[in-house]
């Protein structure tokens, strides 16, 4: 049966509707609307025309007819396909002004008495991330195509990695070819080479890569110089490389994670500083993605809350936020490597410090000066959103990267608290993602 032909419509797009996927949105005739990826404000656009999805036709970008003023042309080659980046073809500070516009405006809807500080920049906009993990699909090496998740577009470099990415992904790439190891079949659940990490630290430029495989059947990991050794002592030779891991993951769940752990060369941890706090990060250790925009937002935080008797940080990570303010603190982490690397980040301060690993909406009391909450974009736990309206303190630090899911978590706490200070944070040039630091206080009746 021959395929219908999809159809297609010219378009102008709204400088004032970006949502949180990167989509800009256009009205179509009758009043219904459009959402599509690669297209700029005031962009004029042939798109085809999809179904509907959230209130909206979906849209593929065909041709740009008459290009917006914010239009510039993307550094990646692999723009457009690769579900990383979403905004690369707008200029930087545009970008900021788009995204920071509809958490503010939802921000002051909440109430009109908060003081919303102006959005903060990144220190720069390229090679920023920390961190990033690719995925080996049968022959390719890179990151998901936007929106399937079993394909990949092969990459050599990531313009918002770390600066080592290229000669990393590189050496990978032709050792891959010249053992011929197979990647990662997701609909027979078989193959090898699974996942690439790597970790870089800001501070010391040094960084970690953890290849994650099945368990070998081509070779004994017992041999001296297997493949995998002679990747390790490959990599080390570039410059800054601080330790390869190799971690055997043979569960049919996709997600960067292992089973058991090998190092193969040099150290298993890296240091990395923010401010005057010195952290230790192993290659799967949470830790914000953009360390020099992430130390700007800690130093806002401390400036707003001052010295606390008592500080309980919930979702605590590594424990850099509770750290970095003074007081005396616990912290509660659902994660055990990362209250490990929590306890040996406040020995090294020389802080007194207790870390404990629990669900935080089962910590059994709330009782503290101020409470910090980062929970992941999911948000909190209704539970715990309950219980803060009753047990919470005068004080309620909140950093959120998914500011829609705190508007929706402000309904109930606003029955207790009043939200007073905001300031917003690019911490993801390029990509639809911000960061919103809050400071909310205790209604007083």
């Amino acid at each position: 049966m021959k395929k219908r032909p999809v159809p297609t419509e010219e378009l102008v797009f709204s400088a004032d509707h970006l949502n949180n996927r990167g989509q800009f949105l256009a009205w179509r005739a009758h009043d219904t609307q459009a959402r599509c990826y690669c297209t700029a404000p005031q962009d004029r656009a042939l798109c085809m025309i999809g179904g509907k999805k959230r209130g909206a036709r979906q849209a593929w970008l065909r041709q740009v007819i008459e290009p917006s003023p914010d239009r510039r042309e993307a550094v990646c080659p692999h723009f457009g396909f690769c579900g990383g980046c979403a905004l690369q073809h707008i200029e930087y500070s545009r970008q900021t002004i788009m995204k920071a516009a509809p958490i503010e405006t939802a921000l002051r809807n909440l109430t009109s008495q908060v003081n919303i500080l102006p959005v903060q920049e990144a220190p720069t906009p390229w090679y920023y991330r920390s961190k990033v993990e690719l995925s080996f699909i049968d022959d390719r090496l890179g990151f998901n195509i936007r929106g399937l998740f079993q394909k990949v577009t092969d990459v050599d470099e990531c313009f918002i990695g770390p600066p080592c990415n290229r000669e990393v992904i590189g050496t990978v790439r032709q050792w891959q070819k010249k053992h011929a190891l197979p990647g990662w079949n997701p609909k027979s659940n078989s193959g090898f080479l699974r996942y690439l990490v790597i970790r870089y630290s800001s501070y010391t430029k040094r960084f970690l890569v953890a290849l994650i495989t099945a368990t070998p059947t081509l070779f004994a990991l017992e041999e001296a110089n297997n493949p995998l050794q002679q990747l390790a002592d490959e990599l080390m030779q570039i410059e800054g490389a601080a330790g390869v891991i190799h971690v055997i993951h043979d569960a049919i769940s996709p997600v960067a994670s292992g089973e058991k752990e090998y190092l193969l060369a040099g150290q298993a941890e890296i240091q990395e500083k923010v401010n005057d706090l010195e952290f230790s990060l192993g290659w799967r250790s949470f830790f914000q993605s953009n360390p020099p925009a992430y130390a700007h937002m800690l130093r806002t935080a401390r400036q707003w809350v001052g010295h606390q008797e008592k500080i309980l940080d919930l979702y605590c990570g590594v424990g850099s936020i509770g750290l970095s303010l003074e007081g005396n603190l616990v912290g509660v982490e659902a994660v055990p490597q990362a209250i490990e690397h929590a306890k040996r980040n406040a020995a090294r301060l020389g802080r007194s410090a207790e870390f404990y690993c629990a669900n935080s909406e089962d910590w059994p009391s709330l009782e503290c000066s101020l409470l910090i909450l980062d929970p992941p974009r999911s948000g909190c736990h209704p539970k715990m959103i309950e219980r803060v309206i009753n047990e919470g303190p005068e004080k309620l630090l909140y950093i959120s990267c998914n500011c829609s899911r705190f508007i929706e978590e402000y309904a109930t706490l606003q029955k207790a608290y009043r939200l007073v200070q905001a300031q917003l944070y690019d911490f993801f040039p390029h990509t639809p993602h911000i960061e919103t630091l809050m400071l909310l206080e205790k209604t007083k009746y």
